[in-house]
């Protein structure tokens, strides 16, 4: 029996039951074809077991043998989908075109079936009754079928070279053969339209899945700005002899009111290249060349080395040693940009050019189908974002690239746009050069199959680390007690509060530590010119013998991420980004953490304006601490603060007999015989300038004490009628070395910012009864900076005012 068939756009459906039927396709020349008005209520009433597409522009040829394997692979996978490999036959030249296995990051529009292909009918009723009707459109019907059906059912490969595609009608058949042209399809002017459909179904495909992600909002923040150089244009390169120069002359040329510098990694070039960079070294102190030590990098590798290098500046530039940049203010306009709007990535557009810079087709690529709403979603669907690409480098250097020389920028940009907004340049500025031979001009289908391959990989791992996302959002809901600001409420301070008298009735763990809190003894050590109060808090062993040291921390789950967070704590919701805690080990009767959703290490400088508003939305009964990764922090790899009454903290009563640096009425400083602490106190009335001040500061101490990385501090901050009042205890040591001391010598404590303004914590019976403010005095001194450097720091600050 022949089945009934039907035309839809230029593919042929065969409703059939075995390979017999569509057997009778094949040899029948009495087809009667009949075209398909309506997609969806065709598929809706079909009457066989598979539905056999077949391309109808192709000269398909096929045996009953292979029909037979698509089917038993259909039966014995419990397949949606089954395609397989072809042969393309071009006069007498056979050609094997083989495809690639489907993934779940396979959601690109473009992905290649072949020109036969079976669906299972069960598998397309099932996925139209749960998930909808198909648009009208040909192409967007079969790509919206395709989605909706790969959600419940497997897509299976066949690595079999099933048929023969007859190459006779040539301009109907892509360019197969050993070579595949790069194509730019989903840029084109004349597609956007288009483009914009096939969106709208990916997005809802990912809305389907759970991978879907809201508008991102977040920004890099303010970061320490100390960089020799303000930005790095990065440039990898392997044996371009050709090209070099002229994209070094190029980055050469950009004129900037800042420092810059040329940064090439040079992966043993064997051409000349190495003897071109030598001679612009030899003449720019500004360019930096590179040879890696390892032999075995691809391009994603070589961009390591140079972000990792200490030559590395603020933000990084591509700018690949092919290319050029399209004037002398690319950079400029890329660095203001990204300054501007805080970005963690900007992308530009790019013009496609020969050798001579003639423009070819398509000319300006510019990604106008970016958004900024769901430009981050549609990146799944599409295969590039454009250039040239910049970085903010913390946030590079905390991603990194794969060590590939194909992918590696789409890499990044997946796992950036997961979490952060992305800026945009629709204006040229570089030109993409094309010209034989090099790698973007042609590619054998071997290879591109191993490029499509790769980076459906990465859509399928971004897709679920996406979709894990969400769920981990979904599950904060249920750790959500209240959220701040949230339209007429309480003062956050309220809010906390009732936090914590709904957690001691609901969380055993807490009652009990905050009854045994009652029974904590304490007592005031006097003698000299400043008040200390000793605290014996046996419960506090814990934190005072955590172990920090980089092993210990990735040895043990991150005890303030949600996911093991213990199941009876709930927490307020702080501006989206924070959830503040009671803590279950309180020093304090109202002691509270707040720490953020994503973990992220423990570094001031980015987090300072969100710190400073902390403290603006507490009362001002209320003091925010910081204590930095290496003098305090028993989570050094996950952010966060916390909230104590400020009237439990001595320092707050003794900041008035610090001395006010000469020149400024806002900035104080201790004396090292009143304080034996290294101590700079701040005041302002503007967050920004604060903010500015506490950057500058840390920037000063950096210099002197000839370091990268944050400073060893404790910081506590207060805000009181319309002004913050910050004060920085600035550190040499994390534990005094009596801390280590073997037997009854050993003073178990661990100098946090509570200690640092006035309350020590001692878990230890023996140190609690024995401990005089003379010991306490040695303590502070030898885990605060000398009175050298502290002078030493007073004067760069008078310098600076």
């Amino acid at each position: 029996m022949t089945p009934s068939v039907r035309k839809f756009g230029r593919f042929l459906f065969l409703a059939i039951n075995d390979e017999k039927e569509a057997m009778g396709f094949f040899f029948s020349n009495q087809n009667t074809i009949q075209e398909i008005k309506s997609i969806s209520s065709y598929l809706k009433k079909l009457s066989g077991k598979y539905l056999l597409v077949i391309d109808a522009d192709q000269k398909i040829i096929i045996d009953k043998m292979s029909l037979r394997e698509f089917i038993s692979a259909a039966e014995a996978n419990q397949a949606g989908i089954i395609y397989s490999d072809f042969i393309l036959r071009d006069g007498n030249k056979l050609v094997e075109h083989p495809v690639i296995d489907y993934q779940a990051g396979s959601i690109r529009d473009d992905f290649n079936f072949g020109h036969l292909f079976l669906f299972s009918c069960a598998a397309i009723k099932s996925s139209l009754q749960k998930y909808g009707s198909l648009p009208s459109e040909e192409d967007r019907a079969l790509y919206d079928l395709r989605l909706k059906v790969s959600i419940d059912h497997k897509i299976i490969h066949v690595a079999e070279f099933l048929y023969i595609v007859s190459a006779e009608n040539k301009q109907k058949i892509k360019k197969t053969g050993r070579k595949v042209e790069a194509h730019f399809d989903y840029v084109a002017k004349e597609n956007f339209l288009r483009q914009k459909k096939l969106e709208k179904i990916a997005t809802n495909h990912l809305k389907r899945i759970g991978a879907y992600l809201s508008p991102r909002t977040e920004n890099t923040g303010k970061k320490r700005d100390n960089f020799q150089w303000k930005a790095s244009i990065v440039v990898p390169v392997l044996n371009r002899k050709k090209t070099i120069a002229d994209a070094l002359t190029s980055a050469l040329k950009q004129k900037t009111d800042f420092p810059f510098n040329i940064i090439v990694v040079d992966n043993h070039s064997t051409d000349g290249t190495t003897d071109i960079l030598k001679s612009f070294t030899d003449k720019y102190s500004h360019v930096h060349h590179i040879i890696p030590v390892r032999s075995d990098l691809g391009i994603g590798g070589c961009w390591n080395e140079a972000i990792f290098s200490p030559f590395c500046g603020r933000y990084v530039v591509q700018l690949d040693s092919d290319d050029l940049y399209s004037s002398s203010k690319t950079l400029q306009k890329i660095i203001d940009f990204m300054r501007a709007g805080k970005y963690a990535m900007v992308v530009g557009s790019y013009t496609i050019v020969d050798e001579n810079l003639k423009k070819i087709p398509p000319g300006l690529i510019d990604h106008r189908e970016w958004t900024q709403q769901n430009g981050h979603n549609n990146l799944l669907r599409v295969n590039g974002m454009g250039a040239p690409r910049a970085f903010d480098l913390s946030v590079i250097r905390r991603i990194g690239f794969p060590n590939v020389s194909y992918g590696e920028d789409y890499a990044a940009a997946l796992r950036i746009t997961r979490e952060y907004k992305v800026g945009r340049i629709y204006e040229n500025l570089y030109w993409c050069r094309r010209w034989k031979g090099n790698t973007d001009a042609g590619l054998f289908i071997e290879k591109k199959n191993r490029n499509d391959f790769y980076k459906d990989k990465l859509r399928s791992l971004e897709i679920r680390e996406r979709q894990n996302l969400n769920k981990k959002n979904k599950d904060l809901e249920n750790k959500i007690f209240a959220e701040y600001p949230a339209g007429k409420q309480k003062s956050l301070t309220d809010l906390c509060l009732n936090l914590l008298k709904e957690q001691k009735k609901n969380w055993m763990r807490l009652a009990n530590a905050c009854r045994d809190l009652v029974s904590v003894r304490t007592r005031e050590l006097s003698g000299g010119n400043y008040r200390v109060v000793l605290q014996y808090n046996p419960a506090r062993a814990i934190n005072s013998g955590a172990a920090v040291d980089a092993e210990s921390i990735k040895a043990r789950p991150c005890f303030l991420c949600q996911d093991n967070l213990p199941v009876e704590q709930r927490g307020v919701l702080y501006r989206n980004k924070y959830l503040i805690l009671c803590n279950p080990v309180p020093i304090f009767k109202n002691h509270f953490t707040i720490c953020t959703l994503k973990h992220e290490p423990q570094e001031i400088a980015s987090s300072l304006l969100s710190f400073l508003q902390l403290a603006a939305d507490f009362s001002s009964e209320y003091a925010v601490l910081y204590n930095g990764p290496a003098c305090g922090a028993s989570a050094p790899d996950h952010l966060h603060f916390q909230a104590v009454p400020k009237s439990n903290l001595p320092f707050f009563r003794e900041f008035k007999k610090l001395s006010v640096v000469k020149g400024t009425s806002c900035v104080r400083h201790s004396l090292w015989e009143s304080f034996d602490r290294c101590v700079i106190l701040l005041e302002a009335k503007n967050a920004e300038r604060l903010n500015k001040q506490v950057l500058n500061l840390l920037a000063v101490v950096q210099g002197i004490l000839k370091i990268n990385d944050e400073p060893m501090i404790n910081i506590i901050c207060n805000y009181s009628g319309d002004h913050w009042r910050l004060v920085v205890f600035l550190r040499q040591k994390h534990r005094p070395d009596s801390y280590f001391t073997k037997g009854k010598k050993r003073i178990f404590i661990s100098p946090g910012a509570v200690d640092m303004a006035g309350v020590v914590i001692t878990p230890l019976l023996d140190n609690y009864n024995c401990l005089d403010y003379n010991a306490l005095r040695k303590i502070y001194r030898e885990v605060s900076l000398s009175e050298n450097m502290m002078n030493s720091i007073i004067k760069e600050i008078i310098k600076g005012i």
